[in-house]
């Protein structure tokens, strides 16, 4: 059973991949630079809690349906417990609403997006053994903007540059964690990043009368198209731990902490420019290695948690401005970032299992939390900075069952209608399915009788 559930695994994430091709899978102006929008890296149940997880682990503590798979630090996969296989997938869809100021009046837009969370595989390999196999987006490209030049070939008419771009850079994780001792759990990730980033730059003339565009007329740079392909595929490592401060029999307070290796991308870069004329057809067609780093990251966070209610709470460092050049003439600039995640969850009574329907609403597991951030990028002089508030449910699919349903709800703003940028206020609903395969659930247990 399990080997036909992996292969069913890899060929549904194969399915995702080419769907999501074909249309952007993020749209943001925020995303022309760098690699565009970084995962905020949370599973769909941690996304109720403001994303805090570093600190969380299960490890036999309160009732069965209290487990919850954490791949944000390897170390807690040594808590899966004995003979137990999971699986855990998960979605989300994001509406952004889009604000700019021009002149003395606001322009908006807004875009609905839809995006493939994540798919897990975890499994015991020993005692306090655990490992997990996962697919999960790391960064995603997608905007489509043109901006208008008054001031060039004014008796001819305007200079409209158009900014496509679309794309999406995914990881692959395989993580271990392992306790060697009775509160200190370590952890390892192996992590491969792949995929490709396509760009495309076109200036074109708008005449004053008439209607359509002189697409083939020169504007500043000598050609009226251009086009850039970045692939990436490259291997990090990444470490984690764990101690639990705090191991009582009703009480659990667990430290956390994860750091993930940097260093050059080394993506391939193709930059290629056609001349849109008879004698010849490229300007220029250069291949390259990207000088991009991707920044170091270290994560510390504490959970503390009861049998009814739970405090979780993370900070991420990331040093992308200490090894990157921006784009000095556009005014984009690389930054070093900082991270809070905040949550709480409460649980009425887990063990409620009278038929009623105040019984089911009494197992759902509620959750709200915060989350405050800044981009890796500078624009303008501006920080764009992330804040979001967050709720969430956990909902058991039956009664003292493991496996559930997980929704969780952010409403967030990110950027600033300051110097000509551009403010996004989002509203994302993320839904994980987590079926656990042990005595509980039963999910992936061999048939007894045919």
């Amino acid at each position: 059973m399990r080997r036909v559930f992996l292969v069913l695994f890899v060929s549904l994430f194969t399915g995702v991949v080419y769907a999501q091709e074909n249309s952007l899978n993020t749209f943001s102006p925020y995303s022309l630079y760098g690699l565009g929008d970084l995962s905020t890296g949370a599973d769909a149940t941690f996304v109720g809690m403001g994303g805090a997880a570093m600190g969380y682990r299960y490890d036999g503590f309160d009732t069965p349906g209290a487990f919850r798979l954490n791949t944000s630090n390897p170390a807690s996969l040594s808590g899966l417990g004995e003979k137990n296989f999971i699986f855990d997938f998960g979605m989300a869809g994001t509406n952004s609403y889009l604000s700019q100021r021009s002149g003395s009046e606001v322009l908006k837009s807004s875009h609905n997006t839809f995006n493939i969370g994540n798919i897990t595989a975890a499994f015991t390999l020993a005692p306090k053994l655990g490992m997990a196999v996962s697919v999960s987006p790391y960064s995603k490209v997608g905007y489509r903007i043109h901006t208008d030049d008054l001031s060039y070939l004014a008796d001819l008419g305007i200079v409209r540059y158009y900014y496509n771009g679309s794309g999406e850079i995914n990881q692959a994780k395989l993580q271990a964690g392992w306790a060697p001792f009775k509160r200190l759990s370590v952890g390892a990730e192996m992590t491969y990043l792949w995929g490709s980033i396509d760009r495309s730059y076109e200036a074109v003339i708008v005449p004053y009368t008439g209607s359509g565009e002189y697409g083939d007329i020169s504007a500043r740079s000598g050609a009226t198209k251009a086009n850039t392909n970045e692939r990436v595929a490259r291997i990090l490592g990444g470490l984690g731990v764990q101690y639990t401060a705090i191991d009582k029999a009703k009480t659990r307070l667990t430290i956390g902490a994860t750091y993930k290796m940097g260093g050059r991308l080394n993506s391939t870069v193709t930059d290629f420019i056609p001349s849109n004329n008879v004698y010849g057809d490229t300007i220029r067609f250069n291949e390259f290695k990207s000088n991009t780093r991707l920044a170091s990251t270290l994560g510390v966070g504490a959970y503390l948690h009861k049998p009814k209610w739970a405090v979780g709470a993370d900070w991420i460092y990331q040093n992308w401005g200490a090894q990157n050049k921006g784009e000095v003439a556009q005014g984009v600039n690389y930054v070093n970032t900082n991270t809070f995640k905040l949550g709480v969850q409460y649980t009425p009574n887990r063990l409620d299992i009278r038929g009623r329907f105040v019984s089911f609403l009494n197992r759902i597991t509620y959750k709200a939390g915060v989350r405050y951030g800044d981009s890796y990028l500078k624009f303008r002089g501006e920080k764009i900075s992330d804040k979001a508030v967050t709720l969430g449910l956990d909902i058991p699919l039956k009664a003292l069952a493991v496996s559930s349903v997980d929704v969780g709800l952010e409403y967030g703003t990110r950027g600033t209608l300051r110097n000509g940028l551009v403010r996004e206020n989002y509203f994302k609903i993320n839904v994980g399915l987590m079926l656990f395969g042990r005595d509980y659930d039963y999910w992936f247990e061999k048939y007894k009788y045919n």
